[in-house]
């Protein structure tokens, strides 16, 4: 069982120093589980996405996903902020850590101090549904969403 379990990681990290071509790893997926994928990949980094489709059975990807706890990570949050994140949407009264669970990571930001106040503006390029690819800007004011343009 161990020299299995060695070899299964062996290949995975072959595959990952290869490059991994998560379209194609998608697109081998059950119906099932590219549904889960979809509904949690915000949740995960590049490399536990990569690690989700590297994954061999659906008891495996099920089980992967039960352990980033996506469901305690939104309670914390009120409903419509929950709701929100889950739609892949930045709104107002937002907290960072909510924002970054929604969109991730920005590809710029720009933090300043305006009379004593931290405030920041969040760069994001987003695609939208049409698959135009738009640029947006986060307005953040003491760590709360104040205005997304």
């Amino acid at each position: 069982m161990k020299i299995r379990k060695a070899i299964c990681l062996l290949s995975a990290l072959v595959v990952l120093s290869c490059g991994v071509n998560r379209y194609k790893l998608y697109q081998r997926l059950p119906e099932q589980d590219k549904e889960l994928f979809d509904r949690s990949k915000q949740f995960m980094t590049d490399r536990q996405q990569e690690r989700f489709l590297l994954l061999l059975k659906s008891e495996a990807r099920a089980k992967f996903i039960e352990g980033l706890h996506i469901q305690d990570r939104l309670s914390k949050f009120p409903q419509y902020v929950q709701e929100a994140i889950m739609a892949g949407r930045i709104v107002p009264g937002m907290s960072v850590e909510a924002m970054l669970l929604s969109w991730g990571r920005p590809h710029e930001i720009d933090r300043r101090d305006v009379d004593g106040v931290p405030t920041e503006c969040w760069f994001y390029s987003r695609r939208e549904q049409d698959g135009r690819s738009v640029d947006k800007r986060v307005y953040i004011l003491r760590g709360q969403v104040t205005e997304v343009e």
